[in-house]
C-alpha cells in the first residue's frame, strides 16, 4: 500500500503562497515586532541627542545612546520593511519550485541559482548549504528563498553574474550527524556574537559610571548593574559557545506521531505547538514543540509526525527536527 503520509512541510505549488501554514501570521507577527522595536529604539537614540544637548548627564549616557542603538534601530527597521513587509505584499503569489539546480554555484555562503536568464544570489548558513546539496531543490517567491521543511525564507538579489570567485554547487549527501553538528556550529557563532555585542554596552556602562557628574545619582549604581550583568552574559554565552562546538555522536531518530491542533504565534513571534504523543514505553503524554523558529512547530502541525533525536522520556526535553533537514529545536514532554 502507498505511503500518502507528508513527510515535510513545502509550499503548495501553483497556489498561493498565503495558503502555507503560519507563513502570514509569522510575517505579520516578525513586521509587528520588529517596527515595535525598531520605533522603542529610535526614541532612545532621540533621548541620546537631547541629553548631549543638555550637557547636565555627562558625555557617556548620550554618546551610548546614539552609537549602540543607531545601528540597532536601522537593522530593526530593515527587518521590517525590506524583510517581512516585502514578503508580505508577495503572499498572493504561487511559490516557484526550482529542481536539479543545474549550473548552480557557490562563493562563501553565497549562492547562485541560474533563473530566467539572471542569477538569483541568496547568502545560505552552512546547514542550509548542506541541506541545498543534499536536495538539489528550492521554492522562489519573487526574490525570497525557502528550503523544503525550512519555514524561514531568506532575501536575494538578481544579478547578472554570480560573485566572483564561485564554484560549481555539487550534489553531496549529508547525514544527520553533519547537520546536527553544522546546525550546533551556526549557534555557537551566534553566541560568540552575543557575547562580542555585550562587552559594548558593558564598556560603555563603566564608562557612565566614571562620567556621569552626579555620584549620587541612581543612573551610577544602574550602570554598574549593568556592566555586572553583561559580563556574566559573556561568560554564559561564551560557555555555551564551547558546549555547542563539541562533537557529537551520530543521532539516531525515533519517530512518534502527534494529535494537535495548529500552530500558534505569540506576541514576541515565538511559534508553538501543543498536542500529545505516545512514548515508545506506551506512555500518552502532552507534548509541546517551537521556539523562535517556526519550522519545527509547522512541520509537526502539517505531518503529524515528531522525529526525536535518542529515545524520548516522559517529563523531560529533547532535541527534535526533521530528518534530512536542517530544522532543529526543543520538545519537552509532559508526565
Amino acid at each position: 500500500m502507498e505511503d500518502r503520509r507528508i513527510r515535510v512541510l513545502e509550499p503548495p505549488e501553483g497556489i498561493p503562497a498565503k495558503n502555507l501554514p503560519i507563513l502570514v501570521n509569522t510575517l505579520d507577527r516578525s513586521a509587528v515586532t520588529a517596527g515595535t522595536l525598531a520605533f522603542t529604539t529610535g526614541l532612545l537614540v532621540v533621548l541620546g541627542v537631547v541629553l548631549l544637548f543638555k550637557g547636565r548627564f555627562g558625555i557617556a549616557v548620550p554618546v551610548f545612546l546614539l552609537v549602540y542603538m543607531t545601528p540597532v534601530t536601522a537593522y530593526y527597521g530593515f527587518l521590517a520593511v525590506a524583510g517581512s513587509m516585502s514578503m508580505r505584499k508577495l503572499v498572493h503569489r504561487p511559490f516557484r519550485l526550482v529542481n536539479g539546480l543545474d549550473g548552480a554555484v557557490v562563493a562563501g555562503a553565497k549562492v547562485s541559482v541560474p533563473l530566467d536568464g539572471r542569477w538569483l544570489v541568496v547568502r545560505l548558513p552552512a546547514p542550509l548549504r548542506a541541506q541545498l546539496a543534499a536536495q538539489r531543490r528550492l521554492w522562489v517567491l519573487g526574490r525570497f528563498v525557502m528550503l523544503p521543511g525550512v519555514m524561514a525564507a531568506r532575501r536575494g538579489s538578481f544579478r547578472d553574474a554570480p560573485p566572483k570567485g564561485s564554484t560549481p554547487l555539487g550534489a553531496e549527501p549529508v547525514s544527520p550527524g553533519r547537520l546536527l553538528s553544522l546546525q550546533r556550529r551556526l549557534l555557537a557563532s551566534y553566541y560568540l556574537l552575543g557575547a562580542g555585542l555585550a562587552l559594548v554596552p558593558a564598556a560603555f556602562a563603566m564608562w557612565v559610571v566614571a562620567d556621569f557628574p552626579d555620584r549620587r545619582s541612581v543612573v551610577v549604581p544602574g550602570a554598574q548593574f549593568l556592566a555586572g550583568l553583561c559580563a556574566l552574559t559573556v561568560i554564559g554565552f561564551v560557555i555555551a559557545a564551547l558546549v555547542l562546538s563539541r562533537p557529537v555522536p551520530e543521532p539516531r531518530w525515533t519517530e512518534l506521531f502527534v494529535v494537535s491542533g495548529p500552530a500558534s504565534v505569540n506576541l514576541f513571534g515565538m511559534v508553538t505547538l501543543k498536542g500529545r504523543t505516545v512514548l515508545p514505553d506506551g506512555r500518552e503524554v502532552s507534548v509541546l514543540a517551537g521556539g523562535s523558529d517556526p519550522s519545527l512547530a509547522a512541520n509537526i502541525a502539517v505531518t503529524g509526525q515528531l522525529w526525536v533525536l535518542g529515545v524520548p522520556v516522559a517529563g523531560k526535553t529533547a532535541k527534535a527536527g526533521v530528518p534530512g533537514h536542517a530544522v532543529f529545536g526543543p520538545v519537552k514532554f509532559g508526565r
